[in-house]
């Protein structure tokens, strides 16, 4: 092997696949503005049905989710092999890696996105139904797409050769 070789060798990438569930985010959703809205029920006596994504709500306004998928690909562009919504309305994503990442992040990595997802709809929903809580969620968003792209720079690290 010449020293090109060599160095395209340590170069190589992996990948690895993520999914997150639009189900699940759209029912985390939906609690999370139930919550929101039942605690602010002290001040404004109509805030849960103001709030409260239903879905119906979130059905209707599918939107926030390509939105969300949208900037998702955006910010992993880098990396990004392929990030698309299936024919089960779910998220898919195949992200390439370091072969030095620790694939035991991977989980981390989805949980990551997921809530990414989450919050990104609720700050979506609440430019509409809760204006003043709309910008924290954007904000936790961004956290999260962050902590995502660190997990996936993240490397193992080098191991001693043992002969």
């Amino acid at each position: 092997m010449n020293v090109g070789e060599a160095k395209n060798k340590d170069y190589e990438m992996e990948t690895i696949r993520v999914e997150v569930s639009r189900a699940d985010v759209y029912a985390e959703v939906g609690k999370a503005t139930d919550y929101t809205g039942t605690k602010l029920l002290d001040s404004d006596d109509n805030a849960r049905e103001r709030i409260l994504a239903s879905d119906a709500d979130l059905e209707c306004l599918g939107r926030f989710w390509d939105e969300t998928v949208s900037c998702c690909n955006e910010s992993l562009k880098e990396m990004l092999v392929s990030g698309e919504t299936s024919a089960s309305g779910d998220y898919h994503g195949v992200i390439e890696v370091s072969k030095s990442f620790d694939k035991a992040l991977t989980g981390s990595v989805q949980s990551a996105l997921r809530s990414y997802f989450i919050v990104s709809i609720i700050g979506q929903w609440f430019k509409f139904a809760n204006k003043g809580e709309a910008q924290d969620y954007f904000t936790q968003g961004a956290e999260l797409m962050e902590a995502a792209e660190r997990l996936l720079y993240s490397r193992r690290r080098p191991t001693r050769p043992t002969d």
